[in-house]
């Protein structure tokens, strides 16, 4: 062999080895440059499909099946799909036929973009076979079969004459139900007429009806709900009322019978002290006539108490009188304070008991006794030895006293202002107050305005401003603030407490004690 018929050999070998790849490709449902894609689909049975078969996307060629297997108990499916055909997760995936030769192929129906693209290699979840050639040709077979036995059955009624019987029946019911609704063609309207009214009526009526019912429903319900152990045991009384009455009803009666018996007895025996009796009472009731006639008249006290106006007024006036200081009791309110504090500054310490009589809301009067360590000067003496003046003063540190009036004066903003006069600790006294609230006072105190006459002590008044404060559910209270706030020297805190007895307090109190 030359040269040149060996390269005609070898170029027709190598033409005919690329139309045979080129066809095997395209066959194999792949083409050059073309990408796919692998799913997976389930069936129950795959009956007349093989491998290559084709795969149709909505009656497009989208590729081919690559391979049939059986895994646990279902025949699995892959298939080799173009890249270019979506596949979304809501998918469907169908074998049907193809025309009359009965071959197999997979119909996809892509599904709806709002699912979302179902990722490659994963599993087409829906599948269904349609019914084959041969299952068509049977089930055309069974309804054939049905159809004779049909006609031979009607066949048969005709022969026996069955079935012009029941023609002729069905004529004659329809004969009598026309002559039925001629005769009664006016009542069938008044009753359709009727019908139609008592339709709006109800469709007009029945909701507020229900919602009524559902109401008394819902009431009832919640009536016997609240009151269920009422109701229970009501019912066991009612029974033992019952049987009280049938076990006692015989007894009471035959007492009753005894009773009545023996006040006839005594009746028929005491007859002439009876009469007696309704004698002295008909006499009682003339004479208590009289007295009230007499009365009636304006005679005698309790006639003019009740004829004559002047007397009523005095006796009303006398009574509204001695009344009025119980009344005032009544109406007032009396606090018991028993207290000590320290004054850093000036060193004074306190110790006392004191009350505060309201008569009033907006008003009260303080009254103390304390004791007190710097004293008060309760004496001044004045001596001249020639041009010379000698002046001596008593300093007293027994009991002091204060007595003080308050009036509110001011309320802002649910704070009520307060002002203050009088004495504190046997000196002269004014005082603003803030009530904070019902247990919180601001307090101000200016006082010991004698105190500069004494050799070594301040020359100005005592100038204390503080709170106190009283705890809601305890009869005690603390008291703290600036002492002597106007004397440099003697600047200091002060800080105290004790027990405030309220009058409900002591009310309690008073009530508690043991009786004599």
């Amino acid at each position: 062999m030359n040269s040149k018929i060996a390269f005609k050999v070898g170029l027709f070998v190598l033409v005919i080895s690329i139309i045979a790849g080129y066809l095997i490709i395209m066959f194999n449902g792949k083409g050059f440059g073309v990408q796919t894609k692998d799913y997976y689909i389930y069936f129950d049975s795959v009956e007349g499909l093989s491998q290559g078969a084709d795969v149709q996307i909505k009656g497009v060629k989208a590729g081919r099946v690559d391979s049939i297997s059986i895994d646990r108990g279902k025949v699995k499916v892959k298939i080799t799909i173009n890249k270019d055909f979506p596949i979304y997760k809501n998918a469907k995936a169908y074998i049907k036929t193809l025309g009359l030769m009965g071959d197999k192929f997979v119909y996809i129906d892509p599904g709806t973009p709002e699912a979302g693209e179902l990722a490659e290699g994963n599993v087409i979840s829906q599948a269904q076979v349609y019914a084959s050639t041969e299952d068509m040709m049977s089930s055309v077979s069974q309804a054939a079969q049905k159809i004779a036995q049909f006609v031979d059955n009607l066949n048969k009624t005709i022969e026996e004459g069955n079935l012009k019987e029941l023609i002729k029946n069905i004529r004659i019911l329809a004969k009598h139900a026309d002559e039925l609704v001629q005769e009664n063609r006016k009542n069938v309207r008044e009753t359709i007429k009727n019908i139609k009214i008592l339709s709006a009526s109800l469709r007009k009526d029945l909701p507020v009806l229900i919602a009524k019912i559902d109401r008394a429903a819902d009431n009832i319900a919640k009536i016997a709900g609240e009151n269920r152990e009422d109701i229970r045991e009501l019912i066991k009384n009612l029974r033992a009322v019952s049987k009280a009455l049938k076990e006692k009803t015989p007894q009471v009666l035959e007492s009753m019978n005894k009773a009545v018996s023996a006040i006839g007895e005594a009746v028929e025996e005491n007859k002439d002290d009876i009469h007696k009796t309704i004698k002295h009472l008909e006499k009682s009731a003339e004479r208590f006539e009289r007295i009230l006639a007499y009365v009636e008249e304006g005679k005698g006290t309790l006639g003019k108490l009740i004829k004559e106006d002047k007397l009523y007024e005095d006796v009303r006036g006398g009574i509204k009188s001695f009344t009025k200081p119980f009344a005032l009791v009544e109406k007032s309110q009396l606090d018991i304070m028993l207290y000590g504090e320290k004054h850093t500054g000036n060193g004074d310490a306190k110790a006392g008991v004191a009350a505060r009589f309201s008569s009033r809301p907006d008003r009260y009067i303080y009254v103390g006794l304390l004791s007190n360590s710097n004293g008060s000067v309760t004496e001044k003496y004045v001596y001249r030895e020639g041009k010379k003046v000698r002046t001596e003063l008593k300093q007293d540190y027994n009991i002091l006293f204060d007595i003080q009036y308050a009036r509110k004066f001011l309320t802002w903003r649910d704070k009520e202002f307060w002002v203050r006069a009088g004495i504190k600790d046997t000196t002269a006294d004014a005082g603003i107050d803030i009530k904070y609230n019902k247990n919180l006072w601001i307090t101000s105190d200016l006082y010991n305005f004698d105190r500069d006459e004494v050799p070594g002590k301040p020359k100005n008044p005592q100038l204390d401003v503080g709170f106190m404060y009283k705890f809601q559910s305890y009869p005690f209270f603390i008291k703290a603030g600036g002492s002597d706030l106007l004397n440099k020297e003697y600047i200091g805190v002060y800080i105290g407490g004790g027990f405030l007895f309220k009058d409900d307090d002591l009310k309690y109190l008073l009530g508690a004690m043991p009786k004599p």
